[in-house]
């Protein structure tokens, strides 16, 4: 196997561990601790953020896109 492929298939196994073990840190978080409500405001916080994020830099692109001769 060669080097690069190797470290494609390390990468890929870290992401996955790191993944699973986030999603069992947020379920306990959301679950069994008194950090719930907590948990649930800042997702829905991120979520918008993000959304709003995506929204503002497709307006900022086409506000900053030049003419086309069709114009």
């Amino acid at each position: 196997m060669r080097a690069s492929a190797k470290a494609t298939k390390l990468g890929g196994l870290a992401i996955l561990i790191a993944s699973i073990s986030f999603f069992v840190i947020y379920a306990y978080f959301l679950l069994a601790s008194q950090w719930g409500l907590l948990i649930v405001q800042i997702t829905v916080l991120a979520g918008v953020a993000a959304l709003t994020a995506v929204m503002a830099w497709i307006g900022y692109t086409m506000a900053i896109a030049p003419r086309t001769q069709a114009d």
